[in-house]
Parts: structure tokens; C-alpha cells; sequence
């Protein structure tokens, strides 16, 4: 088919289906339902398509799985403009957004942490990011190797363990400070440590990882 000036139209690699609408549906399951529920033969069915018609675009369900967090992170984390504002309001900001969002999907942490994990565009323009305002930080690059990894294990730690169980949720609701020797410290702080969060420790981990950064930046 030509267009009106006579030049060839583009022909879409995604065929008849959209390829918006088939990561846009396989959004909502995973978000509704989890990584795990989404297949092949599910997304299929959501989309009112043959599995054959969907093979023809989506593999198996490992790219399926891939186009999924790809569109998660290039869509939902990743700031539309990362270079302005002050480093601690964007590493902030990203790392609220990365928890957010990946959060809202049940079953992403397992595979973001699984070995062999194959990232595309998405996964490594938060990567890029990141470094970016490590850098910007004014950290050099042995520093930025360091609060990189760092920046990860808060983050992806806290959604794993989440999912996994809190190892400090019986320290926060003080159960120890019942014990007859518990000592008076830990009395004294107990209903402190009741009104504490999840939500609180990571916003004070974040506190900790900027202050931390800011004193090894190199200006």
C-alpha cells in the first residue's frame, strides 16, 4: 500500500495486533494478578486473539515477561526529564518510583533477582539513570560503583523483603520488650517503635543513603 505522496506505508513488525495494547493488557494482568499469571494463552484470551496470532509477535512467556518489566520501567520509574533538579530530590524520587511501581506488581522482585536475568532498554535506562545522578552527585567512579549497588540492594531489598517477610517486623512491634529482662531502653522506646512503618524505614534508609553520599562527593 502507498500513501497519498506515493511513497511505501510502513508496515508494523506487530501485524494486525498493536503492539501498545498487547503490553498494555499484559500490564494489567501482571498488576491485577502477578507475573505468574501472565501466559501466552492467557494474554490470548484477554486480548481476543488466537495463541498462534500472539506467537507471532511474543515468543514464549520469558519476552513476554521481559516486555512487561521493560514497559514498567520505561514507562512508570523513570523520570520523563532526569537531568534537572537537585540529586537528592531525584535519586529520592526514582528510588519512591521503583518501589512503587514495581511493588504493584506481585511476583516482580523474584525475577528481577533471578540469575540470568535479561534486561532491555527499559531496565538499563533506569541503570542509566541512576549512574546519572550518582555522577552528578559529584561521587568518582569507584564511589558511584559502591552507592550504585548500594542504592539497588535498599531498593530491591525492600521489595523482597516485602514480598518475603519483614525480618524486623517483630522488633517493630516490639514483642521483645515484653521478655522479663527486656531492657529499659527498649521499654522506654516500645510504643515508638509500634508507630513505626515500613514505609518510615525506608524513607529514613533514603535519608541515610543520600546523607552517606553526600559526604564522599567529590566537589
Amino acid at each position: 500500500m502507498s500513501t497519498p505522496t506515493g511513497e511505501p506505508k510502513a508496515r508494523s513488525p506487530w501485524g494486525g495486533l498493536n503492539r501498545d495494547r498487547i503490553i498494555a493488557v499484559a500490564q494489567d494482568i501482571a498488576r491485577r494478578e502477578g507475573l505468574e499469571a501472565l501466559t501466552i494463552r492467557r494474554l490470548a484470551t484477554d486480548l481476543g486473539v488466537s495463541r498462534m496470532a500472539l506467537y507471532r509477535h511474543v515468543p514464549d512467556k520469558e519476552a513476554l515477561v521481559g516486555l512487561t518489566l521493560d514497559a514498567i520501567a520505561r514507562q512508570d520509574i523513570v523520570p520523563p526529564v532526569p537531568e534537572t533538579g537537585p540529586w537528592p530530590q531525584r535519586l529520592r524520587a526514582l528510588a519512591l518510583g521503583m518501589h512503587r511501581e514495581l511493588g504493584a506488581y506481585p511476583g516482580t522482585i523474584d525475577v528481577l533477582t533471578a540469575p540470568h536475568t535479561h534486561h532491555g532498554p527499559g531496565p538499563l535506562r533506569l541503570v542509566e539513570t541512576i549512574l546519572t545522578i550518582l555522577t552528578d552527585a559529584g561521587l568518582d567512579e569507584r564511589d558511584t560503583a559502591r552507592y550504585y549497588l548500594v542504592f539497588l540492594d535498599l531498593v530491591l531489598g525492600r521489595l523482597q523483603r516485602e514480598a518475603h517477610g519483614d525480618p524486623i517486623a517483630n522488633h517493630r512491634q516490639a514483642t521483645i520488650a515484653t521478655e522479663p529482662d527486656a531492657p529499659d531502653q527498649l521499654r522506654a522506646i516500645e510504643p515508638h517503635l509500634r508507630n513505626l512503618t515500613p514505609e518510615d524505614i525506608f524513607h529514613t534508609e533514603l535519608d541515610m543513603l543520600i546523607a552517606a553520599i553526600t559526604t564522599h562527593a567529590h566537589h
